[in-house]
């Protein structure tokens, strides 16, 4: 086995000194490029050592239960014979849908070995299930047998029909007391020997090592191929841009379908030979957990503190109260969406660890730019490039063609390179305009790139706010409503408008118990956004911030709820208080958004008049709608 241990750690403050390491070919920094020799490296540093505490219900005075790397080690290996019993091989996939628990470390590692692992969300309904089965081509399907507050072996059932007759299904106890259910994953693995392997297998480098689903899950998400070589160069790269070490412990709070769950707090933190607490199988999901979150750092000596920018906000609003902190490093990293300066300076501030952006995507095998861990964060930027990958912007036409480089600091669709760059989609049909014909995957972003090389993201192309024909970013809404003491998590969406196509508007969760109106926060926004074309015209206070499974608020539950309500008061203005209209906004196969207009009507002598009326009012929207008569 060919894996280097990390050299020892040179200081990373600049551009050059990232330039200065990139002198070593990657090769010899990495030696082996199968992710099965890292994996097997961390198991073997300590077998004796606690790979895994997993706490179930969110309170560390709970019940905890310890694996070791020994005994994970000898688990996965049964997982990976069974598998290659039920005839899978290299290029076949596993897929699992399974909440974080020790029993997710068995079969995804155990998935690697024998073949492709594809980690599913859960919590996706029936219908897109079936769709990644298939696309997936999976020859096994592990699921989470029937346990309370969960439904995911009932949804299994309800598409068993559905699936080829190929697949093999076994379920996995939700407790060691529960009752079997089908065909039993652990008593089926534990026919199977843990000492060694009952077959050979020695992936190469370019091998597809998982399908990864994207961030999005509020349509059926596109499953991403990522490499062995991928998973490895990262597993190095974080190893140096972090530097992690086999001491460190670190929290599995991250959905674990999700390519920051997948990669760091699975893959890599099992390559470097870390100990992970699980503190619920929700992770940050379970308000149990946020709740504790101090107490846990405090009782199980976390080392990496961690959390995407949502959850950061929370915590930063609901500090330590006397816990020993004393175990933290001082430097963390978070992504998944932009944090506000503020939120960093304030975690900083409470806890003595410097927070550093990082920028990436499931495409790029998680990050691919960070703040240096010696150098300036430079809050509100993404940091500098990572070792050996490729960052550039440029500007694009309208049929998606290169036209020129960006210069300095002007800002052009980002454009991401490297040896950690997915070679394409599972389904061929997504890879159409996300590669330019130079290779280079178009990251859909928009940015710059400063004088000293920090990459600064400005927003998505498809998330621009177009108010008569003035780009509006939302990021900087969102940034001045975040400054607001009583503000802990917001979303900016355009609303549509009959006048200027577009209106920026805000969606905010507030600090439990605060008073604030939504007319003082369009007050304290307007004084706070540059451009006043930007001031956000309407702000909805929520009990509760829509998020994605990957921690972000869910932008296309907003786009749609926005649309609703403008809909809804053209309609009323323009109907008066009869006939009643609902306004109801969905996803559509052909159109992309339908409305759906349902209309209780007086009398159906009176409909031509009202359907009239709701044609010159939608009329002025670029939409398709339908009219259903109640």
């Amino acid at each position: 086995m060919n894996v280097r241990l990390p050299e020892s750690l040179a200081p990373l403050r600049n551009l050059r000194d990232i330039e200065e390491l990139e002198r070593v070919p990657l090769e010899r920094r990495i030696g082996s490029g199968n992710l099965n020799d890292w994996i097997a490296r961390g198991c073997a540093f300590d077998p004796q050592k606690i790979a895994l505490r997993y706490v179930e219900g969110g309170d560390p005075e709970g019940e905890c239960v310890s694996v070791s790397y020994g005994d994970l080690r000898y688990r996965f290996t049964q997982a990976a014979n069974l598998f290659h019993s039920l005839g899978v091989g290299p290029r076949d996939a596993v897929l699992y849908l399974l909440p974080t628990t020790p029993q997710h470390y068995v079969v995804m590692l155990g998935a690697l070995a024998a073949g492709v692992a594809c980690c599913v969300n859960w919590m996706l309904k029936p219908t897109q299930l079936v769709e990644l089965v298939r696309s997936s081509k999976a020859r096994v399907v592990v699921a989470l047998g029937p346990t309370p507050g969960f439904g995911i072996w009932e949804n299994i059932e309800a598409i068993r029909g559905e699936l080829p007759a190929s697949v093999r299904v076994l379920s996995v106890r939700g407790h060691p007391r529960a009752e079997r259910c089908g065909e039993d994953f652990e008593d089926l693995a534990s026919e199977h020997p843990g000492e060694r392997f009952e077959f050979s297998r020695k992936a190469a480098p370019d091998d597809i090592a998982a399908y990864v689903h994207s961030g999005g899950t509020t349509a059926s998400p596109k499953l991403v191929k990522l490499t062995h070589r991928g998973f490895c160069y990262k597993s190095w790269a974080n190893s140096i841009v972090m530097a992690h070490t086999p001491e460190d412990v670190i929290f599995a709070d991250y959905p674990m379908f999700h390519i920051a769950g997948f990669f760091g707090r699975g893959v890599m933190a099992i390559a470097g030979a870390m100990s992970i607490v699980i503190p619920s199988p929700l992770g940050a999901r379970d308000k149990r957990f946020i709740l504790n979150y101090w107490k846990f750092v405090e009782k199980f000596r976390i080392s990496v503190l961690s959390g995407v920018p949502t959850t950061l906000s929370v915590l930063a609003k609901n500090p330590p109260r006397g816990e020993d902190l004393s175990s933290l490093r001082p430097i963390m990293s978070t992504g998944s969406t932009s944090l506000p300066a503020g939120v960093a300076r304030e975690i900083t501030r409470l806890t003595g660890v410097r927070v550093l952006l990082t920028y990436g995507a499931t495409e790029y095998t998680q990050n691919v730019a960070q703040g240096p861990r010696d150098g300036d964060p430079r809050f509100g930027s993404a940091g500098l490039r990572l070792p050996y990958a490729r960052i550039r912007t440029v500007r694009l036409g309208a049929d998606g063609a290169l036209e020129r480089e960006c210069a300095v600091d002007e800002i052009g669709a980002v454009l991401v390179g490297g040896p950690s760059v997915t070679p394409g989609y599972v389904d061929p049909a997504y890879n159409d305009g996300a590669f330019m014909a130079d290779g280079w995957f178009n990251s859909g972003d928009l940015g710059r790139i400063d004088a000293d090389g920090y990459l600064w993201i400005t927003g998505r192309a498809k998330d621009v706010i177009i108010r008569g024909g003035h780009n509006v970013d939302p990021s900087s809404i969102e940034e001045a409503l975040r400054m607001h003491r009583d503000v802990v998590l917001v979303a900016a969406v355009g609303q549509p408008d009959s006048h200027a196509g577009e209106l920026p508007v805000a969606y905010v969760q507030l600090v439990e118990g605060a008073a604030v109106s939504a007319s003082e926060l369009v007050a304290f926004a307007r004084e706070r956004v540059a451009e006043q074309a930007a001031a956000p015209k309407e702000i909805n206070i929520l009990d509760a911030m829509p998020l994605t499974d990957a921690g972000k608020p869910d932008k296309v539950r907003l786009r749609r709820d926005a649309a609703r309500r403008a809909y809804a008061r053209a309609l009323s203005a323009a109907l008066g208080p009869a006939p009643v209209v609902s306004v109801g906004v969905g996803p559509d196969a052909a159109a992309g958004t339908l409305v759906t207009l349902s209309v209780s009507a007086p009398a159906p002598a009176a409909r031509d008049a009202i359907e009239s009326r709701i044609r010159e009012v939608m009329k002025a929207y670029a939409t398709h709608y339908v009219v259903r008569w109640e």
